[in-house]
């Protein structure tokens, strides 16, 4: 198996800078998806890029192949890839790039590449065209593949590239979705990653409606304060303390892209993501008068119960952005997330944004004069064990284990097992990229919930 080959995941393009991800992969990586987006040439393409030390280089080597694959370029220079994704299909672009690892560490890099109207490039929809250009491009030694020219052979006219500044107009449309009816006091994180520029720029804008502490704002690539995950241990604790100590009304963190929002309340405890979509997703549905909500199947019971009690229609789906996507378009949701922290929005195209979520959220808190930490008490009834990793030999064969295992309950065949009984439930699903098998497990009580995710375990194990 070739290095680029390996480099190619489901969703996106990611790897270490250096170990195959370079330069010379992202001139022909560029090349292959202009050339896909606009094999005639004569595209426009919009390409943002995040704050890793890598990625100024990345990008310029990745727009040179857009541009020698006929497309034109508007380069928008460090941008969260919501922002970014959001103005592309807003302004009617062929295409959308950002060159981005998102939450993972920083020696990583990589590439999210979008079609028309903010679709995203996947294996088993664009990305392994691409890949296959990409690879016979290293074996013939050219830079520029099948893709680069014309049926006629001639090479085509080269693209111009010219930069532009969207955030205005990205403020302008989160800014009509905040509505506040009082006054609240939050502090945001944003990681020295990409949404810095963004973030400050939304203090200004907001003032008269929201004060917002900020941290971290410049986008730095050594990531000197934590990690680009927010998950990671110890990476919500500066902002937890400055929650505390500015008596702010609640705390969000972004990860690296911005595409990921974590909450604290406003005691600066983490409040888990899944039942931030039971909350903001019922409040969406009260102030439409109903609606659906897509959660994903790791997710406590307690959501799909507090949407129905708004009024609304829960629609459970597997993980991931290919389900969460898929479903919202299927069921005409308004609105869907899943427990890493995506949380997706139908009318922005159906793409994750963290900012649109901070926004959602000050509204949640603003209707009443209760906290976060009361709000989410409801959501808050069950047990969970949040999503254990576990190395198996075999993904299918101990799914199909696990299965046989268990007596009763209700079976799911969504996203690899759920079964749901009674006082309790659990997700079994395979990693895309790892042989491990990732399982959630929840019930009406801490013993149960000890008792039964050890019984799994117990089966997963079996073969060790």
């Amino acid at each position: 198996m070739s290095s680029e080959h390996k480099l190619f995941g489901a969703y996106d393009i990611r790897g270490i800078y250096g170990n195959g991800l370079d330069e010379a992969f992202a001139h022909k990586v560029g090349h292959a998806y202009g050339s896909y987006i606009k094999p005639g040439g004569s595209g426009r393409i919009l390409v943002g890029y995040d704050a890793r030390l890598s990625s100024p280089s990345l990008r310029d080597a990745f727009v040179e192949g857009v541009l020698e694959s006929g497309s034109d370029v508007v380069d928008i220079g460090i941008a969260s890839t919501p922002m970014a994704v959001w103005w592309a299909a807003q302004a009617g672009f062929d295409g959308g790039a950002v060159i981005t690892a998102s939450h993972l560490a920083k020696e990583h890099n990589g590439f999210k590449l979008y079609a028309k109207c903010a679709k995203p490039l996947g294996a088993q929809n664009g990305l392994g065209e691409i890949r296959k250009v990409v690879e016979a491009d290293s074996s013939n030694g050219s830079g520029n593949g099948s893709m680069g020219r014309t049926t006629g052979g001639a090479e085509k006219t080269r693209g111009t590239c010219t930069t532009e500044n969207i955030i205005p107009q990205y403020l302008t449309f989160l800014l009509s979705h905040l509505r506040p009816r009082r006054r609240l006091k939050i502090a945001m994180d944003a990681g020295h990653g990409a949404a810095g520029p963004e973030v400050q720029a939304l203090v200004k804008a907001a003032i008269s409606m929201v004060d917002i502490i900020v941290i971290n704002t410049k986008p730095d690539g050594t990531f000197p304060k934590r990690t680009p995950n927010p998950l990671d241990k110890g990476c919500l604790d500066e902002l937890s303390q400055l929650v505390v100590q500015e008596k702010c009304d609640f705390g969000v963190s972004l990860d690296g892209d911005a595409d990921r929002a974590i909450f604290v309340d406003e005691k600066g405890k983490l409040v888990p993501t899944d039942l931030m979509i039971g909350l903001i997703g019922g409040e969406l549905v009260s102030k439409n008068g109903g609606g659906k909500i897509v959660y994903d199947l790791r997710a406590s019971r307690s959501v799909p119960e507090h949407i129905l009690a708004k009024g609304g229609e829960p629609v459970r789906t597997g993980v991931g952005t290919n389900f969460m996507i898929g479903s919202l378009k299927d069921s005409g949701a308004l609105f869907a997330g899943e427990l890493s922290g995506h949380y997706y929005y139908a009318d922005m195209f159906n793409t994750d944004n963290a900012l649109r979520t901070a926004m959602e959220a000050i509204n949640v808190v603003a209707q009443g004069h209760e906290p976060l930490s009361t709000l989410i008490n409801p959501l808050s009834v069950y047990s969970t064990s949040g999503e254990i990793n576990l190395r198996v030999s075999g993904i299918h064969e101990t799914l199909k284990r696990l299965e046989e295992s268990i007596a009763g309950g209700t079976k799911e065949h969504i996203d690899g097992l759920s079964v749901n009984f009674q006082e309790w439930w659990f997700a079994a699903r395979g990693s895309q990229t790892e042989p491990l098998l990732r399982l959630t497990v929840g019930a009406v009580s801490p013993e149960i919930l000890a008792d039964k995710t050890q019984e799994l375990i117990n089966i997963i194990n079996v073969d060790k």
